[in-house]
């Protein structure tokens, strides 16, 4: 989203809440205009402005850049339940002693960080099915939420934070010798 596509949304937004922005000096709005194109400018600018029309109709306050970005969010993703996840690992377990990989590569992202690889998805297949379904499902509804909440946040984490958390969590180095670099 271009500087100029900003403009156009903010517009959008002074125009619904006319009040909040009514006071705004210059100044202020030139710093609000950076900020919200620093936070948009990777994403595309219809699906902001989607976003942003999604939350006037039910907003009575201007949003903030996070509530967009959240909307953002569900916008792009599907939220899957821990129980629909739980049924697609079920279903890839069925073919998961001969088509492992095949299987584990069908799965969602949030279930394949459960299972870890082909191999674990075939040793899992070849369990007895009262221990998948008992101990293995268990394990799995009480780590799910926990994986989707991670998957969540790194799609949502901005580039330079996630090359930071990698080179941190990689190297070991400080983060904030990171970065000052």
């Amino acid at each position: 989203m271009t500087r100029d596509d900003t403009v156009v949304i903010l517009g959008i937004l002074k125009t619904a809440y006319p009040n909040f922005y009514k006071d705004m000096g210059k100044n202020e709005m030139y710093n609000t205009i950076d900020l919200w194109h620093e936070m948009f400018e990777r994403d595309e600018v219809n699906l902001v402005k989607v976003a942003v029309k999604e939350y006037i109709q039910t907003g009575t306050f201007p949003p903030s850049i996070a509530e967009i970005k959240s909307k953002i969010y569900k916008l792009t993703n599907c939220e899957t339940t821990p129980a629909e996840l739980w049924g697609c690992l079920q279903k890839a377990l069925k073919n998961g002693i001969y088509g492992s990989n095949e299987e584990f590569e069908r799965l969602p992202e949030e279930v394949k960080i459960f299972v870890k690889n082909p191999a674990q998805l075939k040793e899992m297949a070849l369990m007895d099915s009262d221990v998948v379904n008992s101990v293995t499902k268990g394990q799995f509804l009480k780590q799910i939420e926990i994986i989707q909440a991670r998957v969540k946040e790194e799609k949502q984490m901005l580039p330079e934070a996630r090359k930071v958390r990698e080179l941190a969590l990689c190297v070991g180095q400080d983060v904030n010798k990171l970065l000052n670099e």
